[in-house]
């Protein structure tokens, strides 16, 4: 199968890029609801200690929700590149530049979670199973699309290494 190009696995990554965008979004206003839900009771005082614990994972959740998006915008952008070929540009460059900081962001964010989750555990055990699922499914989707980033990579440094010694015989 073509890697680069029309009608190649780049035109297919951009869409699951783009399902997945969908996704990720829908989850984000769902995650929103919950935490105005969370803040609603907070302020009517229900369940304050689990309502308050609910309140800061969704905000870290819908926190890393934004920046995945943003992580999947950037792969699209990389992405419809190399499908025009366009395959050693300063703009793809710096979009892995800001890739990579939004995951070392992301990674911080789910450092601080697992912290707060060793805090209270003691009180939530029960939540603890479904916050750990869903946390799996998260991780899971984003070393998916870095997998496939990676292999793209691959076939660009591939190309560029063919490009090279092409140049290195010519002279």
């Amino acid at each position: 199968m073509k890697i680069l190009g029309e009608k190649s696995l780049s035109s297919k990554v951009i869409i699951g890029l783009n399902v997945l965008f969908a996704i990720i979004s829908f989850i984000d206003v769902f995650v929103l609801t919950l935490i105005a839900k969370s803040i609603r009771d907070v302020i009517i005082n229900v369940n304050l200690q689990e309502n308050t614990f609910n309140l800061n994972l969704f905000s870290m959740i819908i926190v890393t929700g934004i920046i995945a998006l943003f992580i999947i915008y950037q792969f699209i952008k990389i992405f419809e590149n190399l499908k025009r070929n366009i395959l050693f540009s300063t703009d793809n460059s710096k979009r892995l530049n800001k890739i990579s900081i939004s995951c070392f962001i992301i990674s911080a964010i789910y450092l601080i979670i697992s912290i707060l989750i060793i805090i209270l555990i003691k009180d939530i055990i029960a939540d603890l199973i479904s916050y750990i699922l869903a946390f799996s499914i998260m991780l899971m989707i984003i070393f998916a699309v870095s997998g496939i980033g990676i292999k793209i990579l691959n076939e660009i440094y591939k190309k560029a290494i063919e490009y090279k010694e092409e140049n290195d015989l010519t002279i």
